[in-house]
Protein backbone atom coordinates (compact mmCIF):
# COMPACT_ATOMS: atom_id res chain seq x y z
CA UNK A 1 0.00 0.00 0.00
CA UNK A 2 1.42 3.17 -0.98
CA UNK A 3 1.90 6.45 1.32
CA UNK A 4 -1.18 8.10 -0.66
CA UNK A 5 -3.87 5.71 0.12
CA UNK A 6 -2.37 5.09 3.52
CA UNK A 7 -3.22 8.58 4.26
CA UNK A 8 -6.93 7.72 2.66
CA UNK A 9 -7.46 5.44 4.85
CA UNK A 10 -7.56 7.29 7.76
CA UNK A 11 -8.23 10.75 6.53
CA UNK A 12 -11.41 9.64 4.27
CA UNK A 13 -13.19 8.61 7.67
CA UNK A 14 -12.78 11.74 9.19
CA UNK A 15 -13.45 13.85 6.38
CA UNK A 16 -17.29 11.96 5.22
CA UNK A 17 -18.08 11.77 8.96
CA UNK A 18 -17.71 15.79 8.55
CA UNK A 19 -19.34 15.76 5.72
CA UNK A 20 -22.61 13.86 6.65
CA UNK A 21 -22.76 15.57 10.11
CA UNK A 22 -23.14 18.95 8.46
CA UNK A 23 -25.94 17.39 6.06
CA UNK A 24 -28.10 15.36 8.59
CA UNK A 25 -27.46 18.95 11.29
CA UNK A 26 -30.22 21.29 9.38
CA UNK A 27 -32.89 18.57 10.16
CA UNK A 28 -31.98 17.62 13.80
CA UNK A 29 -35.14 18.61 15.05
CA UNK A 30 -37.21 16.32 12.82
CA UNK A 31 -35.75 13.40 13.78
CA UNK A 32 -36.05 11.18 16.07
CA UNK A 33 -32.99 10.97 17.92
CA UNK A 34 -32.25 7.55 17.59
CA UNK A 35 -32.52 7.53 14.05
CA UNK A 36 -29.74 9.23 13.21
CA UNK A 37 -27.11 6.34 14.39
CA UNK A 38 -28.80 4.85 11.08
CA UNK A 39 -27.88 7.37 8.89
CA UNK A 40 -24.18 6.85 9.47
CA UNK A 41 -24.03 3.19 8.92
CA UNK A 42 -23.55 3.67 5.06
CA UNK A 43 -20.99 5.78 5.69
CA UNK A 44 -19.28 2.65 7.90
CA UNK A 45 -19.65 0.24 4.82
CA UNK A 46 -18.77 2.40 2.37
CA UNK A 47 -15.23 2.44 4.02
CA UNK A 48 -15.26 -1.04 5.25
CA UNK A 49 -15.36 -2.03 1.49
CA UNK A 50 -12.92 0.33 0.50
CA UNK A 51 -10.32 0.11 3.39
CA UNK A 52 -11.06 -2.93 5.18
CA UNK A 53 -11.14 -3.49 8.71
CA UNK A 54 -8.99 -0.65 10.69
CA UNK A 55 -10.57 1.96 8.72
CA UNK A 56 -14.20 0.76 8.99
CA UNK A 57 -13.64 0.57 13.12
CA UNK A 58 -12.30 4.08 13.04
CA UNK A 59 -15.30 5.15 10.98
CA UNK A 60 -17.71 3.50 13.75
CA UNK A 61 -15.47 5.39 16.57
CA UNK A 62 -16.02 8.49 14.85
CA UNK A 63 -19.59 7.97 14.29
CA UNK A 64 -19.78 7.25 17.59
CA UNK A 65 -18.43 10.69 19.32
CA UNK A 66 -20.16 12.48 16.46
CA UNK A 67 -23.84 11.14 17.14
CA UNK A 68 -23.48 11.68 20.79
CA UNK A 69 -21.98 15.45 20.38
CA UNK A 70 -24.50 16.91 17.91
CA UNK A 71 -27.51 14.75 18.04
CA UNK A 72 -27.99 13.56 21.89
CA UNK A 73 -29.00 16.17 24.28
CA UNK A 74 -27.16 18.14 26.14
CA UNK A 75 -25.83 18.79 22.41
CA UNK A 76 -22.03 20.19 22.11
CA UNK A 77 -21.19 17.93 25.16
CA UNK A 78 -20.10 14.59 25.47
CA UNK A 79 -21.75 14.27 28.28
CA UNK A 80 -25.00 11.93 28.46
CA UNK A 81 -28.09 12.71 30.41
CA UNK A 82 -30.39 10.00 29.38
CA UNK A 83 -29.43 6.55 30.32
CA UNK A 84 -31.03 4.63 27.35
CA UNK A 85 -29.34 7.24 25.22
CA UNK A 86 -25.75 6.00 26.49
CA UNK A 87 -26.91 2.22 26.03
CA UNK A 88 -28.02 3.26 22.30
CA UNK A 89 -24.59 4.78 22.03
CA UNK A 90 -22.86 1.37 22.93
CA UNK A 91 -25.32 -0.94 20.61
CA UNK A 92 -24.53 1.59 17.66
CA UNK A 93 -20.94 1.39 18.56
CA UNK A 94 -21.22 -2.72 18.42
CA UNK A 95 -23.35 -2.67 15.47
CA UNK A 96 -20.90 -0.57 13.62
CA UNK A 97 -18.30 -2.33 14.32
CA UNK A 98 -19.60 -5.97 13.18
CA UNK A 99 -21.10 -3.84 10.26
CA UNK A 100 -17.78 -2.79 9.60
CA UNK A 101 -16.09 -5.65 10.35
CA UNK A 102 -18.32 -8.25 8.01
CA UNK A 103 -17.90 -5.88 4.83
CA UNK A 104 -14.08 -5.61 5.60
CA UNK A 105 -14.36 -9.83 6.03
CA UNK A 106 -16.14 -9.99 2.44
CA UNK A 107 -14.24 -7.40 0.65
CA UNK A 108 -11.03 -9.69 1.81
CA UNK A 109 -12.89 -12.65 0.48
CA UNK A 110 -14.03 -11.26 -2.80
CA UNK A 111 -10.19 -10.10 -3.52
CA UNK A 112 -8.95 -13.91 -2.52
CA UNK A 113 -11.33 -15.39 -4.60
CA UNK A 114 -10.25 -12.84 -7.63
CA UNK A 115 -6.92 -13.82 -6.93
CA UNK A 116 -8.05 -17.32 -6.85
CA UNK A 117 -9.97 -16.95 -10.38
CA UNK A 118 -6.25 -15.00 -11.65
CA UNK A 119 -4.17 -17.96 -10.72
CA UNK A 120 -6.46 -20.81 -11.96
CA UNK A 121 -6.79 -18.69 -15.05
CA UNK A 122 -2.88 -18.51 -15.61
CA UNK A 123 -2.90 -21.73 -15.15
CA UNK A 124 -5.04 -22.20 -17.77
CA UNK A 125 -3.12 -19.94 -20.03
CA UNK A 126 0.25 -22.15 -19.17
CA UNK A 127 -1.61 -25.44 -20.24
CA UNK A 128 -2.99 -23.67 -23.29
CA UNK A 129 0.77 -22.69 -23.80
CA UNK A 130 2.42 -25.83 -23.41
CA UNK A 131 0.10 -27.74 -25.27
CA UNK A 132 -0.04 -25.60 -28.27
CA UNK A 133 3.67 -24.59 -28.33
CA UNK A 134 4.60 -28.54 -28.04
CA UNK A 135 2.58 -29.28 -31.22
CA UNK A 136 3.20 -26.98 -33.07
CA UNK A 137 7.11 -27.24 -32.48
CA UNK A 138 7.17 -30.75 -33.05
CA UNK A 139 4.42 -31.61 -35.41
CA UNK A 140 7.47 -29.39 -38.26
CA UNK A 141 10.50 -30.80 -36.62
CA UNK A 142 9.41 -34.48 -36.95
CA UNK A 143 8.29 -33.92 -40.29
CA UNK A 144 11.49 -32.19 -41.13
CA UNK A 145 14.00 -35.04 -39.42
CA UNK A 146 11.54 -38.06 -41.74
CA UNK A 147 11.96 -36.11 -44.64
CA UNK A 148 16.28 -35.80 -44.32
CA UNK A 149 16.28 -38.92 -43.10
CA UNK A 150 14.77 -40.34 -46.54
CA UNK A 151 17.21 -38.42 -48.48
CA UNK A 152 19.87 -39.20 -46.56
CA UNK A 153 18.89 -43.29 -47.45
CA UNK A 154 21.53 -44.59 -49.30
CA UNK A 155 19.39 -47.59 -50.71
CA UNK A 156 17.18 -44.66 -52.15
CA UNK A 157 18.51 -43.12 -55.23
CA UNK A 158 16.92 -39.73 -55.75
CA UNK A 159 16.55 -38.20 -58.73
CA UNK A 160 16.34 -34.22 -59.16
CA UNK A 161 13.00 -33.60 -59.35
CA UNK A 162 11.78 -36.24 -56.57
CA UNK A 163 14.60 -34.43 -54.50
CA UNK A 164 13.59 -30.64 -55.16
CA UNK A 165 9.73 -32.01 -53.73
CA UNK A 166 10.93 -33.55 -50.86
CA UNK A 167 13.38 -30.48 -49.89
CA UNK A 168 10.24 -28.28 -50.72
CA UNK A 169 8.20 -30.19 -48.18
CA UNK A 170 11.03 -29.19 -45.61
CA UNK A 171 10.76 -25.16 -46.61
CA UNK A 172 7.54 -25.50 -45.68
CA UNK A 173 7.90 -26.94 -42.32
CA UNK A 174 10.98 -24.86 -41.56
CA UNK A 175 8.32 -21.65 -42.77
CA UNK A 176 5.55 -23.16 -40.20
CA UNK A 177 8.41 -23.36 -37.43
CA UNK A 178 9.80 -19.97 -37.83
CA UNK A 179 5.99 -18.61 -38.20
CA UNK A 180 5.50 -20.21 -34.68
CA UNK A 181 8.38 -18.89 -33.06
CA UNK A 182 8.40 -15.54 -34.43
CA UNK A 183 4.50 -15.53 -33.02
CA UNK A 184 6.10 -16.01 -29.47
CA UNK A 185 8.67 -13.74 -30.11
CA UNK A 186 6.21 -11.01 -31.43
CA UNK A 187 3.39 -11.52 -28.76
CA UNK A 188 6.00 -11.28 -25.84
CA UNK A 189 7.38 -8.24 -26.80
CA UNK A 190 4.13 -6.58 -27.40
CA UNK A 191 2.91 -7.72 -23.64
CA UNK A 192 6.07 -6.19 -22.31
CA UNK A 193 6.00 -2.85 -23.99
CA UNK A 194 9.11 -3.64 -25.60
CA UNK A 195 7.72 -3.34 -29.75
CA UNK A 196 7.02 0.20 -29.31
CA UNK A 197 4.80 1.45 -32.46
CA UNK A 198 6.79 3.64 -35.01
CA UNK A 199 4.07 5.64 -36.73
CA UNK A 200 4.39 7.51 -40.13
CA UNK A 201 2.43 7.93 -42.79
CA UNK A 202 1.74 5.12 -45.46
CA UNK A 203 -1.14 4.06 -47.91
CA UNK A 204 -3.17 0.72 -47.56
CA UNK A 205 -1.99 -0.60 -50.66
CA UNK A 206 1.52 0.31 -50.01
CA UNK A 207 1.88 -2.24 -46.83
CA UNK A 208 -0.65 -4.69 -48.39
CA UNK A 209 1.49 -5.09 -51.44
CA UNK A 210 4.85 -5.52 -49.41
CA UNK A 211 3.15 -7.74 -47.05
CA UNK A 212 1.34 -9.86 -50.35
CA UNK A 213 4.68 -9.98 -52.13
CA UNK A 214 6.23 -12.40 -49.61
CA UNK A 215 3.80 -14.96 -50.11
CA UNK A 216 3.88 -17.63 -53.07
CA UNK A 217 3.24 -16.35 -56.75
CA UNK A 218 0.28 -19.68 -56.11
CA UNK A 219 -0.96 -18.39 -52.85
CA UNK A 220 -0.86 -14.83 -54.47
CA UNK A 221 -3.19 -15.19 -57.29
CA UNK A 222 -5.92 -16.33 -54.85
CA UNK A 223 -6.08 -12.76 -53.26
CA UNK A 224 -7.63 -9.89 -55.03
CA UNK A 225 -7.44 -6.08 -53.50
CA UNK A 226 -10.20 -3.83 -54.57
CA UNK A 227 -9.29 -0.50 -52.77
CA UNK A 228 -10.79 2.83 -53.92
CA UNK A 229 -8.32 5.36 -55.46
CA UNK A 230 -8.90 8.31 -53.36
CA UNK A 231 -8.31 6.21 -50.40
CA UNK A 232 -6.16 8.10 -47.67
CA UNK A 233 -3.55 7.31 -45.92
CA UNK A 234 -2.86 6.19 -42.77
CA UNK A 235 -0.66 6.82 -39.80
CA UNK A 236 0.89 3.20 -38.68
CA UNK A 237 3.49 1.27 -37.87
CA UNK A 238 4.53 -0.41 -41.35
CA UNK A 239 5.48 -3.55 -39.91
CA UNK A 240 3.49 -3.89 -37.05
CA UNK A 241 0.55 -3.81 -39.98
CA UNK A 242 2.13 -6.08 -42.04
CA UNK A 243 2.13 -8.40 -38.83
CA UNK A 244 -1.47 -7.74 -39.14
CA UNK A 245 -2.19 -8.42 -42.92
CA UNK A 246 -0.21 -11.44 -42.95
CA UNK A 247 -1.64 -12.70 -40.22
CA UNK A 248 -5.37 -12.13 -42.12
CA UNK A 249 -4.32 -13.26 -45.34
CA UNK A 250 -2.74 -16.59 -44.06
CA UNK A 251 -5.72 -17.55 -42.10
CA UNK A 252 -7.89 -16.74 -45.20
CA UNK A 253 -6.43 -18.80 -47.40
CA UNK A 254 -5.84 -21.87 -44.82
CA UNK A 255 -9.44 -21.92 -44.17
CA UNK A 256 -10.79 -21.60 -47.37
CA UNK A 257 -10.96 -24.26 -50.47
CA UNK A 258 -7.48 -24.23 -52.36
CA UNK A 259 -9.32 -22.03 -55.53
CA UNK A 260 -11.08 -20.41 -53.70
CA UNK A 261 -11.02 -15.97 -53.48
CA UNK A 262 -9.58 -14.22 -50.65
CA UNK A 263 -10.78 -10.35 -50.91
CA UNK A 264 -9.09 -7.47 -49.20
CA UNK A 265 -11.12 -4.30 -49.58
CA UNK A 266 -11.07 -0.89 -47.73
CA UNK A 267 -13.63 2.31 -47.03
CA UNK A 268 -13.28 5.53 -46.03
CA UNK A 269 -16.35 6.83 -43.84
CA UNK A 270 -15.56 10.09 -43.40
CA UNK A 271 -14.45 9.72 -39.64
CA UNK A 272 -12.74 6.50 -39.74
CA UNK A 273 -11.30 3.52 -42.19
CA UNK A 274 -12.82 0.66 -42.81
CA UNK A 275 -10.32 -2.02 -43.93
CA UNK A 276 -11.55 -5.96 -44.66
CA UNK A 277 -10.53 -9.69 -45.57
CA UNK A 278 -12.73 -12.23 -46.54
CA UNK A 279 -12.77 -15.48 -47.24
CA UNK A 280 -15.00 -18.23 -48.92
CA UNK A 281 -14.38 -21.08 -45.91
CA UNK A 282 -16.83 -22.83 -43.94
CA UNK A 283 -16.67 -18.87 -41.53
CA UNK A 284 -16.25 -19.24 -37.76
CA UNK A 285 -18.90 -20.75 -35.41
CA UNK A 286 -20.82 -17.65 -33.03
CA UNK A 287 -19.40 -18.90 -29.75
CA UNK A 288 -15.67 -18.33 -31.25
CA UNK A 289 -15.83 -14.76 -33.21
CA UNK A 290 -14.74 -13.41 -30.22
CA UNK A 291 -12.93 -16.00 -28.57
CA UNK A 292 -10.56 -16.31 -31.64
CA UNK A 293 -8.45 -13.26 -30.85
CA UNK A 294 -7.91 -14.75 -27.02
CA UNK A 295 -3.82 -15.82 -26.87
CA UNK A 296 -3.29 -19.55 -27.32
CA UNK A 297 -7.02 -20.32 -28.48
CA UNK A 298 -7.20 -22.70 -31.25
CA UNK A 299 -11.12 -23.15 -32.63
CA UNK A 300 -12.37 -26.07 -33.77
CA UNK A 301 -11.26 -25.75 -37.45
CA UNK A 302 -7.95 -25.99 -36.02
CA UNK A 303 -7.52 -30.09 -36.10
CA UNK A 304 -8.68 -29.61 -39.67
CA UNK A 305 -6.41 -27.28 -40.97
CA UNK A 306 -2.46 -26.69 -40.19
CA UNK A 307 -2.67 -23.80 -37.67
CA UNK A 308 0.29 -21.77 -34.91
CA UNK A 309 0.11 -21.52 -31.55
CA UNK A 310 -3.12 -19.70 -30.82
CA UNK A 311 -1.33 -16.22 -31.40
CA UNK A 312 -1.67 -14.92 -35.02
CA UNK A 313 -5.33 -12.67 -34.14
CA UNK A 314 -4.12 -12.18 -30.56
CA UNK A 315 -1.07 -10.52 -31.78
CA UNK A 316 -3.12 -8.78 -34.77
CA UNK A 317 -5.63 -7.31 -31.82
CA UNK A 318 -2.87 -6.07 -29.66
CA UNK A 319 -1.51 -3.94 -32.34
CA UNK A 320 -4.58 -2.34 -33.81
CA UNK A 321 -5.57 -1.68 -30.74
CA UNK A 322 -2.14 0.13 -30.30
CA UNK A 323 -3.52 2.15 -33.07
CA UNK A 324 -6.16 3.19 -31.32
CA UNK A 325 -8.53 1.16 -33.90
CA UNK A 326 -10.84 -1.85 -33.40
CA UNK A 327 -11.11 -5.54 -35.25
CA UNK A 328 -13.36 -7.51 -34.68
CA UNK A 329 -14.75 -10.83 -37.16
CA UNK A 330 -18.17 -12.42 -38.44
CA UNK A 331 -19.46 -14.27 -41.11
CA UNK A 332 -20.48 -13.52 -44.43
CA UNK A 333 -23.48 -15.25 -46.65
CA UNK A 334 -23.53 -17.50 -48.40
CA UNK A 335 -20.28 -19.13 -46.79
CA UNK A 336 -17.22 -17.13 -45.14
CA UNK A 337 -15.67 -14.98 -42.70
CA UNK A 338 -14.57 -12.08 -42.88
CA UNK A 339 -12.37 -9.63 -40.23
CA UNK A 340 -13.30 -5.60 -40.20
CA UNK A 341 -10.88 -3.79 -38.96
CA UNK A 342 -11.55 0.37 -37.65
CA UNK A 343 -8.92 3.07 -37.56
CA UNK A 344 -9.94 6.05 -36.07
CA UNK A 345 -9.84 9.96 -38.02
CA UNK A 346 -7.22 10.63 -35.98
CA UNK A 347 -5.03 8.59 -37.59
CA UNK A 348 -6.07 9.32 -41.28
CA UNK A 349 -4.26 11.80 -43.92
Amino acid sequence: MNLLTKRAEYLLPIILISLATLLFLPGRAYFAKGQWALLYLPVIVFIASRYGVKASVLTAVLAFFTWNYFFLPPFHTLFIDDPKDLLSLLVFLLVGIVVGLQTAKLKEKEAAQARLDALREADKLKSNFISSVSHELKTPLASVMATVTNLLEKDIAWNETEARGELESVRSDLDRLNTSIGSLIDFSRLESDSWQSKKAWYGVGEILGSTLAAFPEKRRQRVEIDLPNELPQMKADFVQLSRVFQTLLENALVYSGEKSKVRVGAQDNGDRLKIWVQDEGPGIPEAELTAVFKKFYRGAAAEKFPSGVGLGLAIAAEIIKSHQGKIWAENIKPHGARIVIILPKEGIK
